[in-house]
């Protein structure tokens, strides 16, 4: 493994021609707001607060796998409504964007790189990149809604290197979890963590000021 900096061996950086983000916990914190919602939903059917565990898992699996996971079955039909009711203006406030990435997406645009997203997410991610001023940097945004199997499976993955036109070995998929870990293992694409040094990646990114310099000086000559 190499930490992201300025000093990075080029071997850990060289030959990607295409950076896949996940969105929660990478391009957005969203952990604040993952908390609020699967707890109004446990509150509102008379269940306890959510736990620690719950927390970890709903923060990484699509919305279905969480709603299943924190809700008993025979509580799903009223957890469903409760869901789809559910004001998610009320989630603003909760949410933010991980600092440096703005700026880390317009350097790698510049300089030519190929940017994809690939989220567990369904239908909120254009909500989402809008309200993070983050549209427009992205093609294609895969998420659980336009797959058939969700991350880890590489079926997303498959389907971004298929429209950017690339191996591999030419991918760099930044993520801060197990799934996202796993997700880079099915596809054969480099991992590169985020904010969590236990996971198992070639590169780890502490924060996106690092591997930016790490990518500036690695690529040098590009804008």
């Amino acid at each position: 493994m190499a930490l992201a900096n300025s000093l990075i061996h080029p071997d850990y950086l060289t030959g990607v021609k295409t950076v896949v983000f996940d969105c929660d916990g990478v391009l957005i914190d969203s952990l604040p707001a993952n908390i609020k919602y699967y707890g109004d939903i446990k509150s509102k059917l008379g269940l306890p607060p959510i736990t620690q565990s719950e927390i970890s898992y709903v923060h990484m699996h699509t919305h279905k796998h969480a709603i299943e996971h924190i809700i008993p079955e025979e509580l799903l039909p009223k957890a469903w409504e409760c869901a789809k009711g559910y004001d998610s203006s009320s989630l603003v406030d909760y949410l933010t964007r991980s600092e440096g990435v703005h700026e880390f997406l317009w350097w790698l645009r510049s300089a030519g790189f190929q940017l994809a997203v690939n989220t567990s997410r369904a239908d909120t991610i254009d909500f989402i990149l809008n309200l993070m001023d983050l549209e427009g940097f992205f093609s294609p945004v895969i998420t659980s809604a336009k797959v058939v199997l969700p991350k880890p499976h590489p079926e997303g993955m498959h389907m971004i290197m298929q429209a950017h036109g690339v191996r591999p070995d030419e991918v760099a998929y930044i993520g801060d979890s197990l799934v996202d870990e796993k997700t880079a293992k099915a596809s054969g694409v480099r991992f590169w963590a985020y904010k969590d040094q236990s996971l198992d990646a070639e590169v780890h990114i502490e924060d996106f000021w690092e591997i930016k310099a790490g990518m500036q000086q690695c690529y040098k000559g590009r804008s």
